[in-house]
């Protein structure tokens, strides 16, 4: 008879453990409750003085292998606020970034409910993990902001974009590291460090702006140098900082721009850009010409002489030229391909590079703030139809259709010949050192100072700092009176 118990509990023993699985956790949560435990957003991580950077998902305790122990323990960590484990990413059973119940749901289920219950890779054996979000010791990315907030997406993101924007942006931020591959020569140990202001991936002032340097012989011919355009401010130990070359006659800095809405620009038909130039200034009377810089067999739209014409170059530029890091060259023809640091090259990884353009082309354009108070609100529609009457809007067009739908971006993204006749500045190849990108508005009241060079600390300054093409519609603007130059002023405030 007591054989015949046994059997009988050997059958239903595992029976049990499969009903009895939705009634332990039911268990822990009441008991969590009860506890008055937090909320398992997976907020929280353990940063390991030694680097474990392989690991078995769902393996809380680092044994190397799954059982019912990791399973409570994720859940007393998640809800009870007890012991964190060496590896964050290791909890993460799904892979989805974020530590939640339903990954020690997932472990619970390939124990005791179906053997063949999914579990992400690195899963059975240790191994890396495939999608370094988490990590061992770096605590969770931050959450999604809200779409089309000030530093948010432009859009709705799938799980997999979500995911790829996050990364992005953390990476944004992250400070490189020398055995990273920062240096020899750069100019920040991040892209926050330079792009800040009024968020991350915003401007810069002028602190943080880059040096370009020519040569002008006596006719005033402007050529760059052997040496040039740029100098790096900063160089790692064992490398000597950029000089000034010696021969540079002109020298000018270049302003941080700000890179919000820029993947909206980025996905502006050729096209659609085209249709504005006018490089010989006759199709239309104002004597506003316009022109399109091809780049790689595409129209320029980045930079302050649109010299790129893609997110993927303008990140790898920045990458190497201001940080120092080399790109593959399979991504673009501006990778930084070695910089002889000693570290191995490529120093980014394709994800990272990826992570890094996906976050820039999909942030969101700077909101417009118009005021609530009536008076306030009447004086930028007033200004708003003053900037079109004296002929800003020939440059500053408020409106281009995009792949996504209208760019409010007010710039035509041409090139015009705008700057004082009175001072000399660095060519660039292609572009006239007189011709400068019109620069997009939106966003303006958080960019000062102003113009390429950051010598216009106002608006006011700004627009008074407009010659050549730009001639006729600042004479306008000065016969204006005062009320209806705070007006105009006020509405670009406004942007």
């Amino acid at each position: 008879m007591a054989n015949g118990n046994e059997n009988d509990a050997a059958t239903l023993l595992p029976r049990f453990f499969r009903h009895a699985s939705a009634l332990l956790l039911l268990g822990i949560f009441v008991l969590a409750y009860n506890m008055h435990s937090r909320s398992a957003i997976g907020n929280r991580a353990f940063i390991s003085d030694v680097a474990h950077n392989e690991f078995v998902r769902g393996d809380f305790d680092g044994k190397g292998k799954l059982d019912f122990t990791d399973a409570i323990r994720s859940l007393e960590f998640q809800l009870l606020d007890l012991a964190a484990p060496t590896c964050l990413a290791a909890l993460d059973t799904d892979d989805n970034a974020v530590i939640e119940i339903s990954d020690a749901v997932l472990i619970l289920r390939r124990l005791f409910l179906d053997g063949d219950t999914p579990i992400a890779p690195p899963f059975p054996e240790p191994g890396l993990d495939p999608t370094p979000d988490l990590g061992c010791r770096e605590p969770p990315l931050p959450g999604l902001p809200e779409v089309n907030s000030l530093g948010g997406p432009d859009r709705e993101l799938n799980d997999e974009e979500a995911l790829s924007w996050r990364r992005g942006r953390e990476l944004f931020g992250q400070a490189f590291s020398v055995e990273a591959g920062l240096g020899p020569l750069f100019n920040g140990d991040s892209c926050r460090a330079c792009h800040l202001d009024p968020v991350m991936g915003g401007s810069g002032g002028i602190d943080v702006d880059v040096v370009r340097f020519a040569y002008a012989d006596n006719g005033g011919m402007v050529t760059q140098l052997e040496s040039g355009p740029g100098v790096s401010r900063l160089s790692i130990d064992g490398f000597n900082r950029d000089e000034l070359d010696t021969e540079a006659n002109v020298v000018e800095t270049r302003q941080t721009p700000t890179l919000l809405g820029l993947g909206l620009v980025d996905r502006i038909d050729d096209s659609t850009l085209l249709a504005n130039a006018d490089p010989d200034g006759t199709l239309t009377p104002d004597g506003i010409s316009g022109r399109a810089h091809m780049v790689g067999g595409r129209v320029g739209r980045f930079g302050h002489k649109a010299s790129m014409s893609s997110l993927k170059d303008f990140t790898a530029d920045a990458l190497s030229n201001e940080l120092g890091l080399t790109v593959d060259p399979v991504h673009t023809i501006f990778a930084g391909i070695s910089d002889g640091d000693g570290i191995s090259d490529p120093e980014v990884s394709d994800q990272t590079f990826l992570d890094m353009t996906f976050f820039v082309a999909h942030l969101a354009p700077p909101p417009r703030r118009i005021p609530d108070e009536p008076r306030g609100k009447l004086a930028v529609e007033v200004g708003e139809k003053l900037f079109e009457t004296i002929g800003c809007t020939s440059c500053h067009l408020p409106e281009l259709t995009g792949q996504d739908g209208p760019v409010r971006a007010y710039s035509d993204f041409l090139l015009h010949d705008v700057a004082d006749p009175g001072r000399r500045f660095v060519n660039e190849p292609g572009v006239e050192p007189h011709e400068f990108r019109t620069a997009p508005l939106w966003g303006l009241r958080d960019t000062e100072p102003y113009m390429h060079d950051g010598s216009a600390e106002t608006i006011l300054d700004a627009i008074r700092a407009h010659f050549g093409e730009a001639e006729t519609a600042r004479v306008q603007f000065e016969a204006l009176g005062t009320v209806s130059k705070e007006e105009l002023i006020a509405f670009l405030e406004s942007l």
